[in-house]
């Protein structure tokens, strides 16, 4: 006796199809699977059985074989538990189902769930992921677990059918029970992150302010210094609500990530971008991506938001050093014994850090730096040169006046400046969309020869630059970067072309730590 389902496990970041073939014979009893399973999938020979018994069905005293197909493809997780217990009963005959409906589940129907001893169906990471791949793949179906229903139906427009054990869904196909659905996911139509502070809640900081917007207009990375409780890591805080919804396509993509992770809530998408602020101590393969089959780390979470290092200084030199190639391209490969997977990593990095180790080499309230010329020196130096050269600004955020703490005055809200980010994000698209640089959305992505086309200047924009070039000694990705901030102030003013007070601007925000 034969039968055939399909099931979904994930690879990276993406699903893929498993036809799960099952085949039961005479012989001796055993139960085997084969098809290169992880020890998570053997593992669910235990379920398997028990669950059938449980849901009031026979298990078959038989030799039954397993294959996942393909089999050159390694198989991780849980969620193939549903498929093989439904291509057991299928192939032993304990669903007593006409021709047609026989042919639909086998065809065009995906079994994704774990299953409990007793029966019962248990959500899985990654079905959104799972879901997204059911659709490439051309099948109409979903037969997954009730907790699962809402996010897959976020990313697959077809019948997605929910039960909450074995017994109900049998009961479903075999039409003892009325078929239930997924409901559509509810749309989060606050785009804030709820408990972000509002920039009217910080009092002065002025210059900070303004690179914030304009690393929110162009997705430019900050670096910020300054004494501790200038107020650093509250403008970091403060920053993703200034930062402009995310797209539907982001959506999707930020979604799909989470739902990897198993960090994605219940209702549905994810409209926020994320903020992510790992501990200092965090080790390289939670940055990357650990596991033995790789899953996304700290990186690939900070897609599409904020990746917010505060104390850099304090962060392992190799943890820091990882982050070279992804703020270059935008994606990281992660290299792993049994697979190497690729993630899409592109953020906004955001640094904070002291003068010192003690941080206060700037002296203030009394306080009195107690590091030697040395141990500074060795502070700041925790910070390579070629890593601060990947960063667009570094801003100096001094420690605010008890006159400025104590004013009435309150500045521009978050949705004032939010608006303008908007408006400046607008400009770049239609910009890119005129001069046909596909895939492309901020001025931050631009290479050498667009920022060339995007940027004309005249002669006293170029004898600045000459100059600076020559005086600060800056690297070719440093001119580059200095024309992206340029480009992103002109935008936020509303001009279509760089002066030189733009380009004087952007100058100014390349500290004394960036080569």
């Amino acid at each position: 006796m034969y039968a055939r389902t399909y099931g979904m496990v994930i690879a990276g970041l993406d699903g893929i199809l498993v036809s799960v073939e099952v085949d039961i014979s005479a012989g001796l009893p055993c139960f085997e699977i084969v098809g290169l399973p992880t020890a998570s999938v053997r593992e669910a020979k235990e379920r398997v059985r028990a669950a059938i018994r449980n849901a009031g069905f026979e298990f078959p005293m038989r030799r039954i074989v397993i294959n996942l197909a393909p089999a050159d493809i390694r198989k991780d997780g849980s969620s193939l538990d549903l498929a093989i217990a439904m291509g057991i009963l299928l192939a032993s005959a304990q669903l007593k189902l006409r021709k047609k409906p026989r042919e639909y589940l086998a065809a065009q129907t995906v079994f994704i769930g774990e299953l409990s001893l007793e029966g019962t169906l248990r959500p899985i990471t990654g079905a959104l992921a799972m879901a997204m791949s059911v659709t490439d793949s051309g099948k109409e179906q979903i037969c997954t677990a009730t907790a699962c229903g809402t996010e897959m139906k976020a990313a697959f427009s077809g019948s997605v059918v929910i039960a909450d054990t074995l017994k109900q869904l049998c009961d479903m196909l075999i039409g003892k029970e009325l078929w239930l659905e997924a409901a559509e996911p509810v749309a989060d139509e606050d785009c804030l992150l709820n408990g972000v502070s509002d920039f009217s809640t910080v009092q002065g900081q002025g210059m900070a302010k303004k690179a914030l917007e304009i690393a929110a207009a162009g997705c430019h990375h900050v670096l910020f210094t300054g004494s501790p409780g200038a107020g650093k890591t509250l403008l970091a805080k403060c920053f993703p609500s200034i930062l402009p919804p995310l797209t539907k396509e982001e959506q999707l993509t930020v979604s799909k990530i989470y739902s990897v992770a198993g960090l994605l809530p219940g209702h549905g998408l994810i409209t926020q971008r994320p903020f992510r602020s790992p501990h200092h101590t965090v080790t390289c393969a939670g940055m990357t991506g650990g596991g033995v089959i790789p899953g996304p780390g700290e990186l690939t979470l900070s897609h599409g938001g904020v990746l917010f290092l505060d104390e850099a200084p304090e962060f392992n030199s190799r943890v820091l050093e990882i982050l070279r190639q992804p703020l270059e391209s935008g994606e990281i490969h992660v290299v792993r014994a049994r697979g190497s997977v690729t993630f899409p990593c592109r953020f906004v990095l955001l640094m904070a850090m002291n003068p010192c180790p003690c941080g206060w080499a700037e002296g203030g309230d009394g306080h009195v730096c107690q590091c030697t010329p040395f141990q500074i020196e060795a502070y700041r130096k925790r910070l390579s040169g070629p890593l601060l050269d990947r960063l667009d600004m570094v801003v100096h955020v001094k420690r605010p006046k008890y006159e400025e703490i104590t004013a009435d005055y309150k500045g521009e809200s978050s949705a004032t400046i939010r608006a303008r980010v908007i408006e400046a994000r607008e400009r770049q698209l239609f910009r890119m969309k005129a001069m046909h640089y596909d895939g492309l959305t901020v001025n931050s992505e631009l290479s050498h020869q667009q920022l060339l086309a995007v940027c004309q200047l005249d002669d006293a924009s170029n004898q600045l630059l000459a100059q600076a070039f020559h005086n600060l000694g800056i690297s070719v990705r440093s001119y580059d970067r200095i024309l992206r901030v340029a480009r992103t102030i002109a935008d936020l003013a509303g001009e279509d072309r760089v002066s030189i007070n733009h380009l004087a601007e952007s100058l100014s925000y390349r500290g004394k730590y960036i080569p």
